[in-house]
C-alpha cells in the first residue's frame, strides 16, 4: 500500500518509502560573511520550508520515468506526505536531484530504485 504520492496537473505517482535513510526536516540556510579583518562568520537559520529525502525501492519503469521527467523539467508538484493518517495534507515541492530513479541491479531488472529529494517551494 502506498503511503506517499507526487502529483502534477494530471499525472500522479504513489509509492511507499523505505524507513532506512528517510529524512524529513526544515531547510537550513547558512549565509557566510567575511569581516574587514578577514575572519569568516557563518550563521545558520532554519527556514519555514521542508526538505524530504525519500528512499524508494521496487517501483515500476513507468513510475520511475515519470519521476525522472519531473526532476529534469523542475516541475512544481503536489506532495501528499501522509496518505494513511491525513490524506488532505500536502506541500508544493520540486525534485532537486537530477536522476532520482535508477534501474535495480540483479534479479529484479524490471524494477527501479533511488532516493527522491524534495524541497518545498
Amino acid at each position: 500500500m502506498a503511503v506517499q504520492k507526487l502529483k502534477d496537473n494530471g499525472t500522479e505517482v504513489s509509492f511507499s518509502p523505505l524507513v532506512v535513510g528517510y529524512f524529513e526536516g526544515r531547510i537550513q540556510d547558512t549565509p557566510t560573511h567575511r569581516s574587514k579583518s578577514g575572519k569568516l562568520y557563518r550563521y545558520q537559520f532554519f527556514t519555514d520550508k521542508w526538505r524530504y529525502e525519500i528512499p524508494v525501492m521496487g517501483t515500476s519503469k513507468a513510475n520511475a520515468d515519470q519521476i525522472n521527467t519531473w526532476a529534469k523539467a523542475n516541475t512544481e508538484l503536489t506532495f501528499y506526505y501522509d496518505l494513511i493518517n491525513e490524506a488532505a495534507q500536502t506541500r508544493t515541492v520540486h525534485i532537486v536531484n537530477d536522476v532520482p530513479m535508477q534501474i535495480t541491479a540483479g534479479d529484479w531488472e524490471a524494477l527501479y530504485e533511488g532516493t527522491i529529494i524534495l524541497e518545498e517551494v
